[in-house]
């Protein structure tokens, strides 16, 4: 197995449970986001509302491959230090 597949495979078991390791902080903000979010959809046109889901669709995209290569460079630089 090479370290892509290790790694993987810590990945998506973190990933199953991710939320479960979120402390009340990162809900708060969760509660903040979604009521900002309602603000602007309200606020929205029926013609921007595609253009701001299209938006979020790149955005999260871009936030998830970020997540996962930060992740991957932090069991990358442990298993150095644990060798």
């Amino acid at each position: 197995m090479n370290d892509y597949d290790y790694i993987g495979i810590l990945l998506e078991a973190l990933s199953e449970f991710r939320f479960s390791f979120m402390d009340s902080a990162y809900h708060l903000q969760l509660e903040r986001e979604r009521r900002a979010y309602e603000a602007l959809h309200a606020s929205l046109t029926e013609a921007q509302y595609p253009l701001l889901l299209a938006y979020e669709e790149a955005r999260n995209a871009t936030a998830s491959i970020g997540e996962d290569l930060y992740a991957r460079q932090v069991f990358l630089l442990a298993r150095e230090i644990f060798r």
